[in-house]
């Protein structure tokens, strides 16, 4: 790719902190009670459903100002 070292080296720093939080985030995941890892995996499966675009929209209306 031909890029200057210093943004490789930068860029894999960003990773290596992504993948020490990623494993801490498991960690404290696996030490929670079945029931709340369930919750947390529902609640999880909502919110990558609602990023994907799968949510339904509310109908709202434009409402405008009155000028006084």
């Amino acid at each position: 790719m031909d890029a200057a070292s210093f943004v490789i080296d930068n860029l894999t720093a960003q990773i290596t902190s992504y993948e020490e939080v990623a494993a801490i985030m498991r960690e404290r995941l696996a030490q929670l009670p079945v029931a709340e890892q369930a919750e947390l995996e529902s609640a999880s499966a909502i919110l990558r459903r609602l990023r994907a675009g799968e949510q339904k929209l509310l109908p709202l209306s434009v409402v405008t100002a009155k000028e006084a």
